[in-house]
């Protein structure tokens, strides 16, 4: 689904099985040089499952929530930087291409009557430079699959205030990954978290600021390293964007409690996201009755490989 300028478009998918939504957005500097910066804060979008006559909101967000919470500490990261090193503009007849996916977590097979509705619609401010607004666009799309379902996700995101120095998040049962944002600290100084405690049905942990740099760092499999008296960090942008939980690990009953810095929390720059699901017998016995189809097949071309006849 291609997405201009100004633009809001929808499209139904049918008879496929995805894991989540990829997004690129080309740039062309067809009428003259312009910033190579998208704000995809100024780009929304929702995605829906329609299953038996009833909707399932998957996610419902601009796409720099979801797509920095989806990319943190990978390259991907770099999509979504708020600067940019001198130089990196486009010339008149030149283009780029900034892409990133938003994972569900989890296969959805699309049977029968089932849809996906995916919407976007782009505001102003997307593209950065007048330049580049007649012939820059985003390409929006279900990224197919192979696997089977075992529940519905959804993406939440809770909001965290300006000057907030403490709060307590009830994020529940079934999550499956939960990521804390920060767009405005482009390093590790003027921590955003004092600590925090993560609690659950089967872990609990708290982790101070140290310990959550430390854990981005492993992630990128480097370390800390001192220039002058600042720090560079990642080179990526919001430094402060932290992995809690990721995808292979589930914990229900989950609390967030966090202590802020107060004066460091700005308006509008903080945001806690979080991967949960929905399931329900019908959709566990398929999973059941698929799999051993799957297996019966695997066992049939075992008896027929020539390695067991000999």
């Amino acid at each position: 689904m291609i997405v201009k300028h100004l633009e809001l478009k929808n499209q139904y998918f049918r008879n496929i099985t995805l894991d989540g939504i990829t997004v690129k957005a080309f740039l062309n500097g067809l009428a003259g040089a312009g910033s190579e910066q998208c704000d995809f804060s100024k780009s929304t979008i929702r995605v829906i499952l329609y299953r038996g006559g009833k909707p399932h909101v998957i996610m419902q967000n601009n796409l720099k929530i979801l797509g920095l919470a989806s990319s943190i500490d990978s390259l991907n990261q770099s999509a979504f930087a708020s600067t940019l090193p001198v130089g990196m503009v486009l010339g008149a007849n030149q283009s780029a291409l900034l892409s990133f996916f938003i994972p569900f977590g989890g296969h959805i097979n699309l049977r029968n009557d089932d849809e996906i509705y995916i919407e976007v619609e782009n505001s102003a401010g997307l593209f950065t430079d007048n330049n580049l607004l007649a012939a820059s666009y985003l390409e929006v799309k279900p990224k197919k699959s192979v696997g089977i379902e075992h529940y519905v996700p959804k993406i939440n995101t809770f909001v965290i205030q300006a000057n907030e120095s403490s709060n307590q998040y009830m994020i529940g049962d079934n999550l499956i990954r939960l990521v804390v944002l920060n767009y405005d600290k482009p390093d590790f100084k003027n921590a955003v978290i004092s600590t925090l405690t993560f609690s659950t049905d089967r872990l609990d942990e708290v982790w101070n600021f140290a310990d959550l740099v430390a854990n981005k760092l492993s992630r990128y499999g480097r370390q800390l390293i001192p220039l002058g008296n600042n720090d560079l960090a990642v080179d990526m942008q919001e430094d402060q964007s932290f992995v809690i939980t990721d995808f292979g690990q589930e914990f229900d009953a989950v609390n967030l409690d966090i202590n802020f810095n107060a004066a460091n929390v700005t308006a509008s720059s903080n945001y806690i996201v979080a991967w949960t699901y929905d399931t329900s017998m019908e959709i566990i016995q398929k999973a059941v009755e698929t799999q051993k189809k799957h297996d019966s097949k695997t066992m049939d071309k075992l008896k027929k490989s020539p390695s067991l006849k000999s």
